[in-house]
C-alpha cells in the first residue's frame, strides 16, 4: 500500500491543525511541518473544498478545524487526495483475463474491508493522542 505525497502531507497538516487547536497561517504550517509551500496551499484548498478545514482573511486569518478531531474520521482525510475507490482491490489482467474467477479477489477484498474500517473507526485524535486501537 502506498500512498500519495499529498495524502502524507496532509495527514500531517490535519495534525498540526488539530494540535495547536487555533487559526493557523499556511506560512506556519509550511514552515513546521516542512511542506511547500506551493504544495501546502494545493492541499489546504483541497481540504477546504471537501468540508474538512475553514479559512479566516485578514491579517490574523489562516486556517481551522470545521469541526472537533474526535469528528474527523482517517478515511475522510485520506478520500480527499486517494478518492472514493481508497485502496481499490483488481487482479491483473496480464495474470487473468477474466476478472470473475480470480483466485484470489475475495481475500484482498476481506483485506479492503477490514483496513476501511480501521480508517472509519480511527479519528484525527486518536492519531494525535496515538490511541490507535488495532
Amino acid at each position: 500500500m502506498r500512498l500519495s505525497k499529498k495524502s502524507r502531507y496532509g495527514i500531517r497538516v490535519m495534525l498540526y491543525l488539530a494540535k495547536n487547536k487555533k487559526i493557523c497561517s499556511a506560512k506556519e504550517i509550511s514552515e513546521k511541518e516542512k511542506i511547500p509551500f506551493y504544495l501546502l496551499e494545493k492541499i489546504l484548498f483541497a481540504f477546504y473544498k471537501n468540508g474538512l478545514i475553514q479559512s479566516k482573511q485578514g491579517r490574523e486569518g489562516g486556517y481551522f478545524l470545521l469541526k472537533p478531531a474526535e469528528r474527523i474520521t482517517m478515511l475522510e482525510i485520506l478520500k480527499v487526495f486517494e478518492g472514493d475507490d481508497i485502496f481499490s482491490v483488481s487482479c491483473s489482467k496480464r495474470v487473468n483475463k477474466k476478472k470473475s474467477i480470480c483466485p484470489i479477489r475475495d481475500f484482498w477484498k476481506a483485506i479492503q474491508k477490514q483496513l476501511v474500517l480501521f480508517l472509519v473507526k480511527t479519528t484525527l485524535a486518536d492519531l494525535e493522542k496515538r490511541k490507535i486501537k488495532f
